[in-house]
């Protein structure tokens, strides 16, 4: 073999190795750092010498084909990727419209904690055409979220801490309710107040349950009381002075009522008198003052009847140890 025919040889062989680069460089190379290996691979080339003309060319061939097989894949890598950037912006602005709905919710416990579910899938999606834009709005959300939810707990410890100060003056009123005269009216008392401490609400959750303890234990002492007291005052001898103290306590309880409706009577009567009027111009008072007298009267006469009755439950008040 002459030299030409051995330059020959070698340089179908170093063609034959590019071709077998480039091959695997437009299979398996990434899309990022492909194209500058292929084009090194094509430099080489430039550089490996000449062949025959026909070899030549069934070698560029080759070379060539390989060329078109990688950015081919890089073609088609780049409409992938086109087409899961357009679907990560379609999912991102599905989740952002779904963001500022939640944001108006209602129920913000719930809608809290379905926005925590939004953002676990939106770190999913990955990056989408116009990230930062896509983001301010998803945030903007959010933000309008928590800002409620932080009001609303605001509000809620306003209202526990109130509900709170409502039930323990509840329990005082049990307390109090010991030593009650009427026992009957000590019983009704006490079903009103457990119905008070129930619509009273939600005291926190450090107070709410030892409040509605102490109202147990409370509640106990008082009926505790309320079995002994009656055999107490039969034995005292006190029994007939507690029923005359009941006797009164209605008593002054219809007068009240009748204070208040005689009271409303004065408030809409007119001191002047009714009065009529003619065509001709001339007003007649008829009865002048003496519906309003009437009425102030009665007001008077009821307020004297109730300080006859105080005054009679105080001295009895007092005979029973009561001042």
């Amino acid at each position: 073999m002459d030299a030409k025919e051995s330059q020959r040889a070698a340089t179908r062989a170093t063609k034959e190795a590019l071709i077998t680069q480039a091959e695997l460089v437009a299979m398996i190379s990434p899309a990022k750092t492909a194209p500058g290996e292929m084009k090194a691979l094509l430099e080489q080339w430039k550089l490996a010498g000449r062949t025959t003309k026909s070899e030549d060319n069934a070698l560029w061939a080759r070379f060539n084909q390989a060329q078109d097989q990688l950015y081919s894949r890089l073609g088609l890598l780049r409409d992938l990727r086109q087409a899961e950037a357009g679907e990560a912006k379609r999912a991102k602005e599905s989740l952002i419209a779904t963001a500022e709905d939640l944001a108006k919710r209602s129920d913000i416990r719930q809608a809290t904690e379905t926005m925590a579910s939004l953002m676990a899938s939106w770190k999913e999606i990955g990056q989408a055409p116009g990230e930062r834009e896509l983001w301010g709005r998803f945030k903007a959300a959010q933000d309008t979220l928590y800002a409620r939810r932080k009001e609303a707990r605001s509000q809620s410890l306003d209202d526990q801490r109130e509900s709170a100060r409502a039930k323990a003056g509840l329990i005082d009123q049990v307390k109090a309710l010991v030593g009650e005269p009427d026992l009957v009216l000590a019983h009704q008392e006490v079903r009103r107040i457990q119905i008070a401490f129930q619509e009273a609400g939600y005291a926190g959750r450090d107070k709410n349950g030892s409040l509605a303890k102490k109202l147990r234990e409370v509640t106990q002492e008082f009926y505790s009381w309320a079995r002994k007291e009656p055999g107490r005052r039969k034995e005292s001898g006190e029994q007939g002075t507690y029923g005359r103290r009941a006797r009164l306590s209605q008593q002054i309880t219809k007068v009240k009522t009748d204070l208040a409706n005689a009271e409303q009577k004065l408030a809409t009567t007119d001191p002047a008198g009714a009065k009529k009027s003619h065509g001709s111009g001339v007003v007649l008072t008829l009865g002048a003052g003496g519906a309003y007298s009437s009425a102030a009267a009665e007001v008077m006469r009821l307020k004297i009847r109730l300080g006859e009755l105080e005054t009679q439950i105080h001295a009895l008040d007092s005979k029973l140890g009561r001042d």
